[in-house]
């Protein structure tokens, strides 16, 4: 047993370490990313951390098949990266065999938008390609069919092994064996029992994979194909497009029909350029596959004849990125749409089915074409449509009144990690949005869609330190925002100017505030402005915060930024009535700097509200703030802790509140 604290191990070694273990975080937030079950779809049910200290216990512990086809995996990493740019080599390896780990965001960012997610996802398409070559070349040797089906089934096996048995790998892949299978034994092709029969392998392997959205989109994509793929090409046929296009065409369309919904429910965009996206790149996808596979499979015997093949790939490879860079940019191709209810899915597709079934009908060629053409007169498919379109019409209008039903006040306090963001929803449904956290992920426009937000009343930024404005951004940019309301500046830092650049371009109405300035927002829902007076008291970010205090009916919260040495100002200029509220959000984060204990009796709140990141390097909150509010019995709520707060206020102003994290 090797015991060198700097030794490496490799993979297949079995080794000994000693570490605490970690279980993985649940969903924060509203519908957030729930680590914990993304990592269950990875069969991971938790991490280590450890002091590096690490034993081998044993070296070359996995079986042959296992270390060969690691082997193979490395060697095509390795040979595209010596052979290609390093643009262009990532690109291959995520083509090839699904490795998307070195490709650029924005590429990846330009594939996702342009609908070409897919072929960086090793699927149907690449081993029907496998398939193809294979049996060309065994074909040629004039080996029996026999033969030739069984030694195509050991290859794909092998396949799945080097791309780490991915989802939408091993779909495709136990697919086009159950088939081979089929052809094996005589027995009739059955796409249907095939795509069943290889979801309940990968279901027994692991049934957490259901949860994958690759394993949705593939599965989805591939039944999409099987039901409309024939009535989408005779659509098609009645047109003068190219063969070859209507080909390409029919399979996109049938794909996209049933992936979309899925596509909006899980990532809120809908592209309507995907048919065009797919006809230009399709060709280039599967020059690359062959022509990559032949480049590898050159270099193992001559590297230098490798080389040239390697030119001709790289300008495909740049093709296809171009392709994807410039469809991402067409108009209409990535349309934000909230997160639709489950309901309105189940919906679309009882519809799209029961539409597609009229068609076959309506074409069928058997015996009974007269009774349907019958029953299935003009005049009921348009009593049938507009039947549909009224309902459509009746869910909209009655989802839009009840949203203009008066209800509780609701207050969302969103982990926006070391960061702070509040979204208000009034009783009329207004919407105001406090700060916006400092937004490394997109966490907050997810967020504002999976709470069906579109359009925002008020933005109220307390002031521009990149931790409460820089996720505002990507909000200002992409959602209807009424108002903003701002506070004259010390100073105007970056964030100011990238910001106030924004809201000119969009021409959205701001309004600065100051001390003494009052708000009436909705019925019985005022916002008033403690804080800063219009002669600024100070020089930084910090203690010239917007302090607000919310009303609605007895309930009372008071925001009050980042403030630090401007509380004894508020203290001055406010007697304590004016300042005491049911709930504080915390200034800077629960900072030493900031809720000193003259200020804190002043408020007297009944619930502290803390943003604060998990573990971070400041320290925050800090243990005299959380004595300061336990000392006056102020029950603490913090989203390092607790992950999103959500606190409901009734008329009378009774309080339920719920945390993510228990």
């Amino acid at each position: 047993m090797k015991k060198d604290k700097n030794c490496k191990p490799k993979y297949g070694d079995l080794i000994k370490i000693d570490g605490e273990y970690i279980i993985p975080s649940e969903s924060r937030n509203y519908k957030g990313f729930d680590y914990r079950e993304y990592l269950k779809t990875k069969k991971i049910y938790g991490t280590i951390k450890t002091n590096n200290n690490i034993n081998i216990l044993k070296e070359n512990n996995l079986n042959f098949i296992l270390i060969v086809s690691n082997n193979i995996r490395n060697y095509v990493i390795n040979a595209s990266d010596k052979l290609l740019p390093a643009e262009t080599s990532k690109l291959l390896i995520g083509i090839l065999i699904g490795d998307k780990s070195g490709i650029s965001e924005n590429i990846i960012n330009n594939f996702k938008i342009s609908n070409l997610s897919h072929m960086l996802s090793v699927s149907g398409t690449h081993t029907s390609y496998i398939i193809l070559g294979i049996t060309y070349i065994l074909n040629k040797s004039k080996i029996s069919k026999k033969w030739i089906y069984i030694i195509t089934i050991m290859i794909l096996i092998l396949f799945m092994f080097i791309t780490n048995f991915t989802v939408s790998v091993t779909r495709a892949c136990f697919m086009s064996i159950i088939i081979l299978g089929a052809n094996l034994l005589y027995r009739k092709q059955d796409f249907a029992t095939s795509i069943a029969i290889s979801l309940l392998i990968i279901l027994v392997i692991n049934p957490f994979s259901i949860n994958e959205v690759g394993l949705q989109l593939s599965y989805l994509g591939t039944i999409g194909i099987i039901l409309f793929n024939k009535n989408i090409k005779a659509i098609l046929n009645k047109t003068s497009i190219n063969s070859k296009i209507i080909e390409i065409l029919s399979v996109t369309i049938s794909a996209q029909i049933i992936i979309i919904p899925i596509m909006i429910f899980r990532f809120n965009t809908l592209s309507l350029t995907f048919f065009i996206s797919n006809v230009l790149a399709s060709p280039f996808l599967g020059i690359n596959i062959i022509l990559g596979f032949i480049t590898i499979f050159i270099s193992l015997i001559s590297f230098s004849l490798a080389e040239m093949f390697a030119i001709l790939l790289n300008l495909s490879l740049k093709a296809l990125i171009f392709i994807s860079s410039f469809t991402a940019k067409l108009p209409l191709s990535s349309i934000l749409i909230k997160t639709p209810y489950l309901i309105s899915i189940v919906f679309i597709y009882c519809i799209v089915l029961m539409l597609n079934y009229i068609f076959t009908l309506y074409n069928s060629k058997t015996n009974l074409r007269l009774f349907q053409k019958r029953l299935l007169k003009r005049e009921n498919i348009k009593a049938f449509l507009v039947s549909i379109l009224i309902i459509i019409i009746l869910f909209n209008t009655f989802s839009y009144f009840y949203s203009l039903i008066p209800k509780d006040l609701k207050i969302y306090f969103i982990d926006v990690g070391q960061g702070d963001s509040c979204l208000v929803i009034t009783p009329k449904n207004k919407k105001i949005l406090i700060d916006g956290g400092e937004g490394k992920t997109d966490v907050l426009l997810s967020y504002l869609l999976d709470r069906r937000i579109k359009s925002i009343d008020y933005i109220i930024i307390s002031h521009f330190d990149s931790d409460h404005c820089n996720g505002l951004i990507e909000v200002i940019q992409k959602l209807k925002i009424k108002n903003i309301l701002i506070s004259k500046q010390a100073y105007f830092c970056n964030e100011y100017k990238n910001i106030a650049n924004l809201i000119n371009s969009k021409k959205i109405r701001v309004t600065f505030v100051k001390q003494g300035d009052e708000l009436s927002i909705d019925k019985n829902v005022n916002i008033n402005i403690f804080y800063p007076p219009e002669n600024l008291e100070y020089d930084d970010l910090n203690n010239n915060s917007i302090v607000t205090k919310l009303t609605y009916n007895k309930f009372t919260m008071l925001f009050t930024g980042d403030i630090e040495k401007s509380e004894e100002n508020i203290l001055n200029k406010y007697k304590s009535r004016d300042l005491q509220s049911s709930i504080i959000k915390i200034a800077h984060h629960g900072s030493k700097t900031s809720s000193s204990e003259e200020f804190i009796k002043a408020v007297n709140p009944k619930i502290a509200l803390i943003g604060v990141g998990e573990n971070n390097k400041f320290g925050h909150p800090n243990k005299k703030v959380l004595e300061r509010l336990k000392n006056i019995n102020c029950k603490i709520y913090r989203t390092d802790k607790m992950g999103e707060i959500e606190i409901k206020v009734s008329k009378e102003g009774n309080l339920i509140i719920n945390k993510m994290i228990n």
